[in-house]
C-alpha cells in the first residue's frame, strides 16, 4: 500500500517525550541494521527521509522492556494484539516476538550498542533511522507464532532500557513500492532507475509445471500455484521480513531479494538469512506440493548475488534489472530435487559469515572438495558440491550444490533459543573426492547527543 508524503507529521516520534526533549536527540532503533563506519553512516545520512500520514497518537500498544530485552509491562491492547496472557507476556524475552532473523540482528546490534560511547552512539543513532525510513512496517509473531504486521516505534534510553509502542497495519501488502519510488507510479511511461550493489536475489519455481497443467484442469492449476505463493510468503513473514522479501510473482516463479540497497539489510547476515530463507521455501513448497497429490512437481531454487539495477521504467510497477536476477534464474534451471544451487560468490560470503559466528569454514575456489555447513537457525548440516557447467548467457560458469537433506521442521521463536550454537563441534568435514525512529536519552533524561 502506497502512503502519501506529509513532512509536517512524524509517526515514528514516541508520544511518552515532549517536544522539548526531542530538539537534539539521536534516533536509534534496536530492529534496524548494524552500526557501520563513519564515511558509511554519513552517505546514509545524505538520503532524504520519507514520513507518513499517521500521527503519533495512533501508537496505542506498549511493551516496557529493561536493558536485558525482558518485558517488564505489557498494556492490554499489546496483550490483545499478540494473543498472550499477562502473565505470559510479562518476563518473556522480547527476542521471543520477532521472527529470527530479525532477532539475530537484534541481538548483534545491541552487543554493537553496548561497545559504543557516545559519540559513537550518536551516529549508529542517525545512520539506523536512515534505514528504519526505508521500511514501512515489521513483522512481529503472536503466541501461535502466527506474524502480525505493525508499525513500530521505540522508545530507547542510554542504558539500552526500551518502550516498544505499536500499531496493527490491516489490509495492505509487504513492502509493494519501497519509500521513495511511490511518486514514478503514475499513469506516465517513466524512467527512474538507481543502481545497487551485492543484492542477493532467491528464485524459485516449480519443476513439472507444465505437465501438471496439461493434465489437470486450469482451476487445479490455480489452486496448486496458490499454496505455492502462501508457502513462500509464510516463510518469509515467519522467518526474515524485512530482511527479506518477495519482490515479484510471475507465473510459477516467485523472486525474493535480500540485501538489496533499497530495503533493509543488515550486511554481516545477509548471506546466512537468504540460504535460510531459500532452504525452507523449498521445504514447505515440496510439503505443499505432496499434500495436493502434485507428485511430479518440486520447488527448484537459485540463488545470485551482485549488483542490480532497480526502479520505475513503465509507470506502473517497481522492477529490478540485470545479470543478477538472470543468473539466479539459469541457476534454478539446473537444481536438483530437494536442493539449493548457489553462485560461487553466495558461497563465499556464506562461508565467511559463519566463520564471523564461530564455525569453521574454508576458503571458497573453483575447484574445492565437498565439505558441509551447518543451518544457522535449525543447527542442521548442509552437505555444499562444488561442480561446473555451462549456462545460456553465462558461458563455463561455477556453482554450488546445497543439500541438507530432510530439514528439521523447526518452528522457532525469535529468541528461543541459539540460532548459531551447531549440533555438533564446528568443524568442516571433507568428503574426499571432489562431487522507525527513536528517541535516544539516558535513564535520567538527559540528552546524550545529537
Amino acid at each position: 500500500m502506497i502512503q502519501r508524503v506529509k513532512p509536517e507529521l512524524n509517526p515514528l516520534i514516541c508520544p511518552v517525550q515532549s517536544e522539548a526533549k526531542l530538539e537534539n536527540q539521536a534516533p536509534v532503533c534496536p530492529f534496524m541494521s548494524p552500526i557501520q563506519s563513519e564515511a558509511k553512516w554519513k552517505h546514509e545520512e545524505k538520503e532524504p527521509e520519507v514520513e507518513t500520514t499517521d500521527g503519533p497518537d495512533s501508537f496505542c500498544c506498549r511493551l516496557q522492556c529493561d536493558s536485558e530485552h525482558v518485558i517488564q509491562e505489557a498494556s492490554m491492547l499489546a496483550c490483545a494484539l499478540l494473543r498472550y496472557d499477562r502473565q505470559d507476556l510479562v518476563g518473556r524475552p522480547i527476542l521471543d516476538l520477532m521472527p529470527p532473523a530479525v532477532a539475530l540482528v537484534h541481538r548483534k546490534m545491541f552487543r554493537d550498542l553496548r561497545q559504543c560511547s557516545q559519540d559513537d552512539l550518536s551516529r549508529a543513532a542517525k545512520q539506523i533511522k536512515s534505514n528504519m525510513s526505508k521500511c514501512r512496517e515489521f513483522i512481529l509473531l503472536d503466541s501461535h507464532h502466527d506474524p502480525v504486521v505493525c508499525d513500530v516505534s521505540v522508545d530507547l534510553r542510554s542504558d539500552l532500557s526500551s518502550t516498544v509502542l505499536l500499531k496493527e497495519v490491516k489490509g495492505n501488502y509487504l513492502h509493494t513500492v519501497p519509500r521513495g519510488f511511490e511518486k514514478f507510479i503514475n499513469s506516465k511511461p517513466c524512467f527512474h532507475v538507481k543502481e545497487y550493489d551485492s543484492a542477493v536475489c532467491i528464485m524459485l519455481d516449480i519443476a513439472g509445471s507444465t505437465e501438471f497443467a496439461c493434465a489437470h484442469s486450469s482451476r487445479d492449476m490455480a489452486k496448486l500455484l496458490h499454496n505455492v505463493y502462501t508457502a513462500v510468503n509464510d516463510v518469509v513473514a515467519r522467518n526474515a521480513f524485512p530482511y527479506a522479501y518477495i519482490h515479484e510473482v510471475v507465473g510459477d516463479s516467485v523472486l525474493i531479494l535480500v540485501s538489496a540497497g533499497f530495503m533493509v539489510s543488515h550486511p554481516s547476515s545477509t548471506a546466512l538469512i537468504s540460504l535460510d530463507v531459500a532452504l525452507e521455501s523449498q521445504r514447505q513448497v515440496d510439503q505443499r506440493l505432496s499434500e495436493l497429490g502434485a507428485d511430479g512437481c518440486w520447488a527448484r531454487v537459485g540463488i545470485g548475488m551482485g549488483p542490480i539495477s532497480a526502479g520505475v521504467v513503465d509507470g506502473r510497477n517497481f522492477r529490478i534489472f540485470g545479470e543478477t536476477v538472470h543468473k539466479a534464474q539459469r541457476l534454478e534451471s539446473v537444481c536438483p530435487r530437494s536442493k539449493v544451487v548457489c553462485c560461487t560468490g553466495f558461497l563465499k560470503l556464506l562461508c565467511e559469515q559463519l566463520q564471523e559466528q564461530g564455525f569453521s569454514c574454508p576458503f571458497v575456489s573453483i575447484d574445492m572438495p565437498d565439505f558441509t555447513l551447518m543451518s544457522y537457525r535449525t543447527g542442521q548440516k548442509c552437505n555444499v558440491e562444488c561442480l561446473r557447467t555451462d549456462l545460456k548467457g553465462f558461458g563455463s560458469v561455477s556453482y554450488a550444490v546445497i543439500d541438507c537433506g530432510k530439514l528439521l521442521d523447526c518452528h522457532s521463536v525469535g529468541g528461543a533459543h541459539s540460532f548459531l550454537a551447531p549440533l555438533h563441534p564446528p568443524t568442516l568435514q571433507l568428503c574426499g573426492d571432489r562431487g522507525n525512529t527513536v528517541q535516544l536519552h539516558d535513564s535520567n533524561s538527559d540528552v546524550c547527543g545529537s
